[in-house]
């Protein structure tokens, strides 16, 4: 197993230029890795930006497809020491009940194929992102959800394709260890947010629609009466402790996030005080409003990162200065 410094490894990135990956590939080259980026869609200005790293090389691939995935592991590099698999078909909770097919069969497809290069290419260990959407059930007693509080002690019939996909894919992982020794890690994280987030009105998330309403003057709507409380972790906090677990490992699953819980409404009210504007939020009690509570037990992250995560307030002040950067 491949441990330690990232310095002189030979890591590929999936997902290269979407939210999530595109932290892995600055953070990794950063560190000294030799970073193969994978994507499929376009984004200009962030490969220029990722670019400019003497260590990285951004690829076009498509991951659905099993032959371009297999020439990409076979032709960019003679050894590759780790695979980060970011890539997945994602979107807010009308996105995802709108796409639940596409979603299910892009996200398993694309898991499916990165493991079996892994293991063909003989790569020392993969670090996959999951969801804390896979967990079906809140834990017992009120207490935060543990990484055993998941589909081996209660799995549920869904038609959210998003959680049956992370679902499966991390079944297929543990198959993958068990059948043929892949060194697999899982990161669960909470609520992620932070800069280079889609704003995208049709599939953004919660913080970024809201960014968006209030920097516009526009109305946030929450759906419920905004009682319902949500953990975030900022995404470059997300990568540095998903490094940490790779370089510690000493756990193959971990759930990763604050320990900070606020309500949506106090989220909304937080995100107009940072952007100085006014607030203008109407809550809509007939909506469905989802769990009344996501909280998860961080206690294996904090044996394995060595810092500490930045509060919700600071994680929103940087993605608004982001944000108002690249919109203006």
């Amino acid at each position: 197993m491949v441990t330690g410094s990232w310095a002189g490894r030979t890591v590929i990135v999936t997902g290269a230029l979407g939210f999530i990956g595109s932290h892995f590939v600055e953070q990794l080259s950063a560190r000294g890795a030799r970073v193969f980026g994978l994507h499929r869609t376009e984004r200009p200005r962030l490969t220029a930006e990722l670019s400019a790293g003497e260590n990285t090389r951004l690829v076009r691939v498509d991951l659905r497809d099993e032959h371009e995935t297999r020439a990409a592991f076979k032709y960019l590099a003679p050894r590759i020491d780790t695979v980060v698999h970011c890539a997945a078909l994602d979107g807010n909770a009308q996105f995802k009940r709108e796409h639940s097919a596409e979603i299910l069969d892009t996200n398993q497809r694309i898991t499916a194929n990165l493991l079996n290069c892994a293991r063909d290419f003989g790569v020392a260990e993969v670090l996959m992102m999951s969801s804390s959407e896979i967990y079906s059930a809140p834990a017992t007693s009120g207490a935060p959800t543990s990484e055993d509080d998941d589909f081996r002690k209660d799995m549920r019939l869904t038609d959210n394709g998003y959680a049956l996909s992370k679902t499966f894919g991390e079944i297929l992982a543990d198959l993958h260890r068990k059948q043929f020794g892949t060194n697999v890690f899982v990161v669960r994280p909470a609520n992620v947010y932070g800069p280079r987030d889609s704003f995208d009105r049709q599939r953004n998330r919660v913080i970024p629609s809201m960014l968006a309403k209030a920097e516009a003057g526009e109305r946030i709507e929450i759906w419920g009466d905004g009682s319902q409380t949500r953990s975030f972790v900022h995404v470059a906090d997300l990568v540095r402790a998903s490094l940490r677990m790779v370089e510690a490992g000493k756990h193959r699953l971990l759930n990763i996030g604050t320990t900070e819980e606020i309500s949506i409404l106090e989220l909304a009210r937080l995100v107009t005080e940072v952007l100085d504007r006014p607030e203008h939020i109407h809550t809509d009690p007939g909506r469905p409003a989802g769990a009344s509570s996501r909280n998860l037990d961080l206690s294996r992250m904090f044996e394995v990162i060595d810092f500490t995560p930045r509060t919700l307030r600071a994680g929103l002040e940087d993605t608004a200065r982001w944000y108002r950067r690249h919109t203006r």
